[in-house]
């Protein structure tokens, strides 16, 4: 039953565009290595993540990201983690390829997490800057999830992008596995389903 339901979201993935807001945006990995895997219509973007912290305890809390897509690398994230007893952050920097394939965009971007009981508050705020024509961009998230379980999470996000109407999103996430290292999570708006895959390793 389990592989039918991956199946199913990933195929249901392949047909839909970009995604958007995840529960714990703040919080790193459970593991040192993280695979997230999108499927849309335009292509396929995979992205590596790297943990320090989890490789061990001595190294700073830092997280790098490397998106590919179709087979190329997009650009870079490097960011700064800081955790609390209820609540993480992340502090990143992000140099990325304009349309012209020119590595111009420079995206700084902030994260939290709070936790509370079964309730999860996630933030997110993106600001990439064309280096090349000083054009800034923004996009601010908020996203409430609450745990059903200790493998269902629900919640919607508020999403606002520059010059675009305020958008919502409901969010569902199902983990594969008790040990949360595998989980999907699906993004529902009106005319639209998207889905995500995790892998923690």
């Amino acid at each position: 039953m389990r592989k039918i339901i991956l199946y199913a979201v990933l195929v249901l993935g392949l047909a839909t565009s970009s995604l958007t807001q995840d529960f714990y945006n703040g919080c790193r990995g459970p593991k040192a290595f993280q695979i997230d895997t999108y499927f849309n219509k335009k292509g396929k973007t995979i992205i590596p993540k790297i943990f320090t912290k989890n490789l061990k305890k001595s190294l700073p809390d830092l997280v790098l990201a490397v998106p590919i897509n179709d087979y190329e690398i997009k650009g870079i994230n490097l960011g700064f983690i800081k955790e609390e007893k209820d609540k993480s952050y992340i502090a990143a920097i992000g140099i990325f390829k304009d349309d012209n394939g020119n590595y111009n965009i420079l995206n700084p971007q902030l994260y939290s997490t709070y936790i509370k009981d079964n309730w999860t508050l996630d933030f997110e705020m993106n600001f990439p800057i064309n280096i090349s024509n000083k054009n800034i961009e923004s996009s601010i998230a908020a996203t409430l999830g609450y745990k059903i379980n200790d493998r269902l999470r629900i919640g919607g996000s508020i999403i606002k992008n520059k010059g675009q109407d305020l958008e919502t999103i409901a969010n569902i996430r199902l983990e594969l596995t008790k040990d949360h290292n595998y989980w999907i999570q699906t993004y529902i708006k009106k005319n639209d389903i998207k889905a995500r895959f995790v892998v923690n390793f």
